[in-house]
């Protein structure tokens, strides 16, 4: 199951069309003031200053995070330049055209500022790489879909508790990996403990590197505490959807949280367990 495009293809060509006017010297100063190199080759689909913005974008990984949150700061100074160049006496169609994007850019679920900045939910992106080493990372591609609709919905209560979900699954899949038995039911902080384990980081002999210092475990339990407290606090308080169930005041800043404490417990487990180079891979695995 490959990753989904951050940005759908109907705004980046609204975006890309809007390029018309605007010099060629600049498109390229846009683009290169992000990181993105000048395209080796420029296919000629309209005219040259529309031909040049869609080859950079195309050079673009719109599944990454990282380089859509670079892309869109172009977009957005390619939109305030657009915007401040319209003459004033065609404001009108100013006005449209920018209605337009904006309603492509909500029906995506994104949202967009007043100075054009095209945003992005938050995200827990996990690299192809990093789940090379899982046989069957499919159940970690469900939570992290999940995750993606809760944040689209603002709904911080489901965020909370899928971030929970994405780290309970992560654990699992990876204490299976490493062929060590654990009770299903197990509690989530002595099974984190124990995922944690079953790839070195644990305290131990700090000459066979970082993974053994406390310093790595006091790191990784703070994350995954971040994530329990979150998912008990919204427990504490109900959803908020059931007959008399209090609201339970939990924010986007919450849900927000929640992300990146999984990200960070998630990013560490899965990395270690793919990297070809931890010590773990010279170790019997701890049950």
């Amino acid at each position: 199951m490959g990753s989904k495009e951050l940005v759908p293809a109907g705004i980046r060509v609204v975006v890309r069309d809007m390029t018309s006017g605007i010099v060629l010297r600049d498109i390229r100063s846009m683009w290169e003031s992000e990181g993105f190199p000048e395209p080796s080759s420029v296919e000629p689909i309209a005219g040259e200053r529309v031909s040049l913005c869609e080859a950079y974008i195309r050079q673009v990984d719109w599944t990454s995070h990282a380089q859509v949150e670079r892309a869109l700061r172009v977009f957005q100074e390619t939109l305030l330049e657009v915007w401040e160049g319209w003459p004033e006496e065609y404001s009108a169609n100013r006005d449209r055209e920018f209605g337009k994007l904006t309603r492509k850019i909500e029906a995506a679920g994104l949202e967009v500022s007043d100075k054009w900045l095209i945003q992005l939910p938050p995200s827990l992106e996990i690299s192809p790489d990093d789940l090379k080493g899982i046989s069957d990372p499919g159940q970690i591609y469900v939570h992290l879909d999940r995750l993606s609709r809760a944040l689209r919905d603002s709904d911080p209560e489901s965020v909370i508790g899928q971030a929970k979900e994405l780290i309970e699954t992560t654990a699992k899949l990876i204490l299976k990996e490493r062929n060590v038995e654990f009770d299903p039911k197990l509690e989530m902080r002595p099974l984190l403990r124990k995922a944690q384990s079953s790839v070195g980081l644990r305290d131990g002999n700090q000459k066979l590197g970082p993974d053994r210092l406390q310093a790595v475990r006091q790191i990784l339990n703070g994350a995954s505490n971040v994530a329990l407290g979150l998912v008990e606090l919204r427990n504490s308080y109900g959803t908020g959807h059931g007959p008399g169930s209090l609201r339970s005041g939990l924010e986007q800043r919450h849900a927000e949280l929640a992300v990146n404490a999984a990200r960070l417990w998630c990013d560490m487990v899965l990395t270690t367990y793919s990297s070809e180079t931890a010590p773990w891979r010279s170790e019997e695995p701890e049950g």
